[in-house]
């Protein structure tokens, strides 16, 4: 099996979600219809989904959760550029963002990137820690 680093496995894994996303689609959207990857907004509760919801997008409290749904994934398209290539997890990473939706990619444990990427990228890999692979990059030719 191969083994590749945390970074690696983001990188393939990125390319892969980018091709499933839209103008009107965020990842979280895409995650939650296709029970891919973290499941998106599916992962979690109304009750849980209310209490994501920030104080400004409160109405009455009757709010369905598919006019939620709607709202959170205007939110998460907000955050994805396509143009850019950047989805949700990106920005979560590089702490340009915090979300109440999104925990980015360092919710995941190397083992789940790994399982991710078999199903999305359709290898099997063991993924270790990014420093799990620098000393034998770091020693070079002798």
């Amino acid at each position: 099996m191969k083994t590749i680093t945390r970074s690696q496995a983001i990188q393939d894994l990125h390319l892969e979600l980018l091709k499933l996303v839209d103008e009107q689609s965020s990842l979280c959207q895409v995650a939650a219809r296709r029970g891919l990857f973290c499941n998106g907004f599916e992962r979690w509760s109304d009750e849980e989904l209310e209490q994501r919801i920030p104080f400004e997008w409160q109405g009455e409290g009757k709010e369905t959760r598919a006019e939620l749904l709607r709202l959170v994934n205007l939110w998460m398209l907000g955050l994805q550029n396509l143009r850019a290539g950047r989805l949700p997890c990106d920005l979560e990473a590089d702490g340009q963002c915090r979300s109440p939706f999104c925990g980015g990619w360092e919710q995941f444990s190397e083992s789940e990137l790994g399982q991710f990427h078999s199903e999305l990228c359709g290898e099997e890999i063991q993924v270790v820690a990014d420093a799990a692979l620098e000393p034998e990059r770091a020693l070079g030719p002798e």
